[in-house]
């Protein structure tokens, strides 16, 4: 029988400008047509009955129809559009609902929008049977009041800024699972050639021990009771009050039961979501890469910056694209309330924004969206995800279409400390800096100590001069450098400073 891939349907959106791979299943070595409007081209199955064929690259475009046979069967798909289609993973930050993020309801009432189109790679944490029946259920939307409530808030937020600015069809392929560590969207293969990957591994089979299937689904049952009437409270709190905070929802309803038992079934083991979801996927002709995630590996800092390597490089080595663009959100603020009261912060946080920035500034092709004045408190989903979308949408219009905007935060370029006072000079300022607010805050300096103090600080231009009655020769600087704080720094261009320190870097 013939069939093409999941991910091709009526409404989709192909990449402008580049070949266009279709794939799928025929009888074996049969001849199969695909035809685009004028353009056909033919190929011929293998042995197992899949075929591949490629579409040369045509411009924008809408309303178009493909039409694929062989011998007597046909399939046909109408109103394709031609423009930018991006992949958008990651978890629960990237999944987040536009119906559930700030301003939801208003938001997917007026997203009706024929230029905006989104698929929704099917959840699903095992091959078979199940994934299969999701696949042939799952199919291209075009965005509106009807069907936008379910599409990832970041991902309608970056389009509906890039197509504002671009007037041209954007497609998204969502594919984002809440609660994975990054070792979930990789390979087996590609994880046990780095440390990290391997303690990932081996961390997650010790959970797994000699737990049988049969095991696992018995206490899947029994989490999933507790989840349910976890999320039963949380509904009816939301319906008394549907402007009820997340903190007030964490003290009257408890914290949502986490982490989900382990299981060789689960969505959270190592390379499973690779294989069900991103390969099943592939290599569906894209512009680039959306990325938000980290959350859930906060307490593995130290190997992140090794393993956001690992990925970046097997899903482009995937799309055969070592140069393919990766658009990526650096966390922002977070803490639980919990940890606030009794005055914790081991700024995993901090140092899991120290390791997205390094990514950004050595692997080439990438963008960060810093988020330094985003989060919230005892929140660890953020529900302004606008904010998200937009700064995303920045870096794909100046780095990737090379339009000549500014989309990247200032940095600290280095830091002087000389007569009682730290000197921090800033790059990417868009021409100076500037304070939200009466008066800096977010920096800290120490001495040879390395006890930090609050910092005094005033601005000139691109620079920050500090000091503290406290730290008479200042040695060491650091600015955000928490889990969660309000530092209030911005570029000309409105967008926050980034976080960083000098306790490990001269020149950073």
């Amino acid at each position: 029988m013939l069939t093409a891939g999941a991910v091709f349907s009526d409404h989709m959106v192909l990449q402008r400008g580049k070949a266009i791979p279709i794939w799928g299943k025929a009888a074996p070595l049969s001849e199969v047509c695909v035809s685009l409007d004028r353009q056909t081209v033919t190929g011929v199955s293998q042995q197992s009955g899949a075929w591949m064929v490629h579409l040369p690259a045509t411009d924008t475009a809408r309303g178009l129809q493909m039409t694929i046979s062989c011998g007597d069967e046909k399939l046909e798909f109408s109103d394709i559009s031609v423009g930018e289609v991006w992949f958008a993973g990651g978890q629960s930050n990237m999944e987040l609902e536009l119906i559930n993020s700030m301003n939801g309801e208003q938001a997917v009432a007026g997203s009706f929008d024929p230029d905006i189109r989104f698929y929704m790679t099917p959840k699903c944490a095992v091959t078979g049977a199940e994934l299969v029946a999701r696949e042939a259920e799952s199919e291209w939307e075009v965005c509106g009041p009807d069907t936008s409530a379910v599409m990832s808030a970041v991902s309608w937020y970056f389009a509906k800024h890039l197509r504002a600015a671009m007037d041209v069809p954007v497609g998204i392929i969502c594919c984002a699972w809440g609660g994975t560590s990054i070792s979930c969207w990789m390979s087996r293969e590609q994880l046990m050639k780095t440390a990290a990957g391997v303690s990932y591994i081996e961390e997650y089979d010790a959970l797994v021990g000699d737990k049988t299937e049969q095991q696992y689904q018995i206490e899947m049952e029994q989490y999933n009771r507790e989840w349910e009437a976890w999320n039963a409270r949380i509904q009816e709190k939301r319906r008394e009050d549907p402007n009820v905070s997340w903190e007030v929802l964490n003290e009257e309803c408890g914290l949502c039961p986490w982490p989900q038992p382990a299981g060789k079934q689960s969505p959270f083991r190592p390379a499973g979501l690779f294989y069900t979801m991103v390969q099943r996927i592939r290599p569906y002709a894209i512009r680039g890469f959306l990325y938000y995630q980290g959350e859930e590996d906060e307490a593995k800092y130290a190997g992140y910056d090794w393993m956001m390597v690992s990925l970046i490089s097997e899903w482009r080595q995937q799309w055969n694209d070592d140069r393919m663009p990766f658009l990526f959100v650096q966390l922002p603020m977070y803490v639980a309330k919990a940890d606030a009261v009794q005055g914790i912060d081991n700024r995993h946080w901090a140092m899991m924004r120290d390791q997205q920035m390094k990514i950004s500034r050595t692997v080439a092709g990438t963008g960060l969206a810093v988020l330094t004045d985003c989060g919230e408190f005892d929140n660890i989903h953020p529900l302004d995800k606008e904010t998200v979308g937009f700064r995303l949408a920045l870096q794909a219009r100046n780095k990737v279409y090379g339009e000549d905007i500014w989309a990247d935060a200032p940095v600290a370029e280095r830091a002087d400390c000389r007569d009682g006072k730290a000197y921090v000079y800033f790059a990417d300022t868009g021409g100076f800096l500037q304070v939200h607010g009466d008066e800096l805050s977010g920096f800290e300096i120490a001495g040879t100590d390395g006890v930090f103090y609050p910092a005094q600080g005033k601005v000139e231009v691109n620079t920050v001069l500090l000091w503290s009655d406290q730290v008479m020769e200042p040695v060491y600087v650091r600015y955000a450098w928490k889990n969660f704080c309000r530092p209030n720094l911005y570029g000309a261009s409105g967008l926050p400073a980034a976080a960083f320190r000098t306790d490990r870097f001269a020149v950073f």
